[in-house]
């Protein structure tokens, strides 16, 4: 009796869960060679629901009949489908994506401008960005060292401190009078900031502004720095309202009249 109980709840679970209308599909992502991708988002444009292929180029989304979905990768260009009865029948579905090829109408070829310091040449490079000790194969600190900025209410405290410990120090005391912590408090919190706006333009991919916006590469970061700036972007983006940070940016555009 127990057993029968169990198996109506389960069924009955099922259809409220998932209607006629709305169920999970599996697919798979490849190139036009035919070679699995990973790392494409997946994106539900009607219900917000996102997901990015694995190793192998698959992935499982939530929809429903009508919906848009949009397949976006900053190497390929973005596709888009409907899920029309005849996809969503299907056991799984297959998307092809078209390599984005950048096509270049010259080429100079200069001499290499090396200096023979190696270290030197990799920052110049611009390939490297952040250079440790085992980038150049000389074994020490790999991470990335952070300055110790202390907050005012810390600096205050050293002041009261002062006659206890033994006096105050200097160098921090002048950084902290001459507004140099404040200055480099704004440059982290750019940076940062930064950091974010270009995990944005990943997520969504630049063919995503390019087909979407008409918008050339060039401006891409621009425009969405000014939506960043404008719009409520970074806790909708972080929170996975994608649909949402969408309506943002057609927002934006319309308000740049671009």
């Amino acid at each position: 009796m127990r057993k029968s109980i169990f198996i109506f709840l389960l069924v009955s679970f099922n259809s409220f869960t998932q209607t006629e209308n709305q169920k999970i599909i599996d697919g798979s992502v490849y190139n036009n060679n035919s070679y699995s991708i990973e790392g494409i988002h997946v994106l539900n444009i009607t219900s917000d629901e996102a997901t990015i292929t694995d190793f192998d180029g698959k992935f499982k989304i939530l929809v429903n009949i009508n919906d848009e979905i949009v397949f976006s990768g900053i190497q390929f260009k973005r596709k888009k489908i409907i899920i029309n009865q005849e996809i969503f029948d299907s056991v799984s579905l297959t998307i092809y994506l078209e390599e984005f090829v950048n096509e270049l109408d010259e080429v100079i070829v200069n001499s290499s401008g090396l200096s023979g310091n190696l270290l030197n040449d990799l920052q110049n490079s611009g390939v490297i960005k952040d250079l440790n000790f085992d980038d150049i194969g000389i074994p020490g600190f790999t991470g990335i060292r952070k300055e110790d900025i202390p907050s005012n209410s810390q600096l205050a405290k050293e002041v009261l401190l002062a006659p206890l410990v033994g006096g105050l120090d200097v160098e921090r005391m002048y950084n902290w009078i001459s507004g140099y912590y404040k200055q480099r408090r704004k440059e982290i919190e750019f940076r940062n900031d930064f950091d974010i706006i270009d995990k944005i333009i990943e997520f969504y991919g630049l063919r995503f502004f390019i087909d979407e916006f008409e918008m050339e590469e060039s401006v891409i970061h621009d425009f969405v720095t000014s939506t960043y700036q404008n719009f409520p972007v970074e806790e909708n983006f972080k929170m996975g309202n994608y649909t949402l940070v969408i309506d943002y940016f057609k927002k934006n555009f319309k308000r740049l009249n671009l």
